[in-house]
């Protein structure tokens, strides 16, 4: 699984791709030019609830973790 830097960076990059692309009234102005910049959105959408839920995916998918179900469900160790 990927580290959650590599998220951060991935959702840095995302929102500047968005806002760039947002602002370029040719690229828009393209068959695809708004769809791709909608897809975008939905994907940093998909990144931002990766990250809420970083560790529960960690958990899951990563067989050598050091979270264990109890701490998934322990409100004194839920992130904020």
């Amino acid at each position: 699984m990927k580290a959650k830097v590599d998220l951060i960076a991935l959702q840095r990059e995302l929102v500047q791709r968005i806002k760039i692309l947002s602002k370029d009234t040719v690229y828009l102005g393209t068959p695809m030019g708004e769809h791709s910049v909608q897809l975008l959105a939905q994907r940093l959408e998909k990144v931002d609830f990766i990250m809420q839920n970083f560790e529960l995916l960690e958990w899951l998918f990563n067989p050598n973790t050091d979270i264990k179900r109890a701490d998934l469900v322990n409100q004194d160790k839920i992130g904020v």
